[in-house]
């Protein structure tokens, strides 16, 4: 072990823009003494640190010249000590910010002491500074310490400013010492590759977003990321945001990615619109500079390996997949090589409490189970209306379905169309090796809580289309997560029925919307058994799911009357309020009660038990994060539902619509988890929860 992390760290030092550094065990003296005022240097992008072990940190900023093209590199110093003046020094350390890298620096800590707070800082060759970054180490492997970390997901730099972080910010220094953030878990689409979208309200009308400054919220260029430039400009840009900048100052994040580090719904570098394996690559390289993570010098996990690996550029060319395994990976040379470039998926521990299973869905997946090509578009197309969940199993499972012998035809809308996936591979979301490692963590961890981070949700979501003629009871519609990966989805839940596992959770995002649920061992089956307990935080700005479905139901009334209504007309406040939360929980006639009436008693009224009986809470226009807190007894979560952050709220911070409660006991093997509903404060979501 020792041998192969002293291999791996020489291997990380060897890489630009990357070095090591070891703590000393006394004060240093005669340390550099930063001059006052800002540096010319800029470091526009704020500090950051990441992936906290029991004796180690990553550490990351970015150094601009005044003029870049006239310097190569730009020396940086890296100093860090115990106390927030840094008069105690541990570490000074020479560092180097790379143009190859657009500027931007790793340093990878170690010698570290565990459970402790560390302060750091970088001095550019003019002798300023940036500003003084705050993290801390895990706890030693064997120590029962609680974890209470922040669960972020789905930030769009002009659809809203980021301002969930400074609510995050405010509340944990009002928390009592014990329940502080110690880390934050960023479970994909940190940025979006898609810009220039118009703003509208609720009636339609354009919204003009500005930064504090009153700058305006926007790209006026950009368009559509399509390069390394192009991705590199994204993450500048978003890092600007001061909320984001302060918690990444703040706290340890732990990050993985989702569709739109890339592209909107791709899997591994390919997309319906066509191949991108170049730009696959580009996304990796400007994720590997701008997101520090602890990827090759990550300490083996539990599974008795480490993944992870840094980036390792790679000459591609854009081809069409080709030569499929098993589980629909494409081994066409130029596939393997851009998704190869970078390898994310790895677990964190958290003493003896938690091991953070973070995992990568969208290098290794195939395409989702609701084809494209039967949708007759050449471009990612999505139905107007939930489709049955036995077309998506059949495509799913492609040659596997029905024991080996996959049917000509599916139905869909009553109609029997071509079995677009007849000879395909089994869709899998994780590949095979991905799939197999993570068996073998929850195999043989022995914390107390394993935490799947996953980009995208496990729970199954229902649509009640029973009042359609060849509607079902919960017909699906969001495939591009697990519910387009059932067969996968089954054999994993299964693996932690059959195996007997205890306290295994999924933290998740990617929805736009707060829900907290159960994920069955086979939501089809005669007797479903609850395997593992999922919580999705809504997203930071990106626009909320009841905004995002309109654009699905518009074109269609009598759909359109489940997602959304006017509340006005009842003497509501709200121009769109969320049929959408009725319509997952109770089905769709309390969904269309409720908006013809505006009256959720008697839209309670008309409820079907059997729509979603896993789903206990549905925020379908929230914006927010959650916390979660694990403890040797439960786990804790907190959902925040904040304001629209469509202005600047200054240092008071968005105001909090609502915080909601839940929690999961620890469970013995063989038993199965229960979901207990908590106290809520504020604005309760619009039968947004299952009472």
């Amino acid at each position: 072990m020792q041998q192969t992390r002293r291999e791996f760290l020489g291997l990380f030092s060897r890489t630009a823009g990357c070095f090591v550094a070891t703590a000393s065990v006394n004060t240093l003296v005669g340390c550099s003494v930063p001059r006052p005022g800002a540096s010319a240097y800029g470091f526009a992008q704020g500090v950051a640190s990441a992936d906290p072990q029991a004796d180690a940190i990553m550490l990351w900023t970015r150094a601009v010249p005044e003029v870049p093209d006239d310097e190569e590199s730009v020396p940086l110093r890296l100093q860090l000590g115990r106390d927030e003046n840094l008069s105690e020094i541990l570490i000074e350390e020479t560092c180097t910010a790379e143009r190859e890298l657009d500027y931007t620096v790793r340093c990878f800590v170690d010698g570290l002491e565990p459970s402790r707070t560390y302060f750091y800082r970088f001095i550019a060759p003019d002798s300023g500074a940036s500003r003084t970054g705050r993290t801390h180490t895990a706890p030693a492997p064997d120590a029962d310490a609680t974890l209470t970390a922040a669960l972020c997901s789905c930030q769009h730099y002009e659809q809203g400013l980021f301002s969930a972080y400074r609510r995050l910010l405010l509340d944990d220094a009002a928390a009592a010492s014990d329940r502080k953030i110690d880390l934050v878990i960023h479970v994909g689409d940190f940025i979006y590759e898609g810009n220039n979208r118009a703003q509208t309200d609720a009636d339609g009308q354009p919204i003009e977003l500005l930064n504090a400054d009153g700058s305006p919220r926007r790209f006026l260029a950009l368009g559509e990321a399509r390069s390394l430039d192009d991705y590199r400009e994204l993450y500048r840009t978003y890092l600007t945001d001061p909320d984001l900048q302060d918690a990444r100052a703040a706290f340890p994040f732990v990050y993985t990615w989702d569709d739109h580090e890339l592209f909107n719904d791709y899997w591994q570098s390919f997309h319906p619109s066509g191949p991108m394996q170049r730009r696959k690559v580009d996304a990796n390289q400007a994720w590997f500079e701008y997101m520090p993570a602890a990827l090759s010098v990550a300490p083996a996990g539990p599974a008795g390996n480490n993944p992870a690996r840094d980036f390792i550029p790679a000459e591609v060319e854009d081809v069409a997949p080709a030569e499929f395994d098993d589980d629909y990976l494409s081994h066409e040379r130029n596939n393997l090589a851009a998704i190869g470039t970078l390898a994310i998926h790895r677990t964190l521990r958290w003493g003896s409490m938690a091991e953070l299973i973070v995992v990568d869905g969208r290098s290794y997946r195939g395409p989702r189970g609701m084809d494209d090509a039967i949708l007759g578009s050449d471009t990612v197309a999505y139905t107007n209306v939930p489709v049955p969940a036995q077309l998506v199993e059949i495509q799913n499972a492609g040659r596997t379905a029905n024991g080996g012998n996959p049917p000509d035809t599916v139905v869909l809308n009553g109609l029997a169309v071509a079995n677009t996936r007849r000879d395909a591979p089994r869709g899998s979301l994780l590949g095979s090796a991905q799939k197999a490692w993570l068996k073998e963590s929850l195999t043989r961890s022995d914390a107390r809580w394993k935490a799947i981070c996953n980009d995208v949700p496990l729970m199954r979501f229902g649509f009640d289309m029973s009042f359609r003629e060849h509607g079902q009871l919960n017909d699906l519609w969001w495939t591009d997560s697990w519910d387009g990966y059932p067969v996968e989805r089954r054999e994993l839940t299964r693996f932690v029925r059959d195996n007997r596992f205890a306290n295994v959770v999924s933290l998740t995002g990617d929805r736009h919307a707060h829900f907290a649920g159960l994920v069955y061992d086979d939501y089809d089956g005669d007797a479903p058994v609850a395997a593992v307990p999922e919580f999705a935080c809504t997203s930071i700005s990106a626009g909320p799911r009841l905004k995002n479905q309109v654009t699905s139901s518009r074109s269609d009334p009598e759909i359109d009357r489940l997602v959304r209504f006017d509340g006005r007309d009842f003497g509501l406040e709200g121009a769109m309020l969320p049929a959408l939360n009725a319509w997952l929980l109770f089905g769709a006639d309390a969904a269309r009660t409720l908006s013809e009436t505006g009256d959720a008693d008697a839209a309670r009224r008309e409820a079907k038990p059997a729509v979603n009986p896993h789903l206990s809470y549905a925020d379908t226009d929230a914006l927010g994060y959650a916390v979660v807190r694990f403890t040797p007894e439960r786990v804790d979560v907190e959902f925040v539902t904040i304001a629209q952050p469509d202005r600047d709220f200054g240092e008071a911070g968005p105001p909090v619509r609502r915080r909601v409660r839940f929690s999961v006991p620890a469970w013995l093997p063989g038993e199965a988890p229960a979901l207990v509903a908590g106290d809520s404060e504020g604005e309760p979501p619009l039968m947004g929860l299952r009472i």
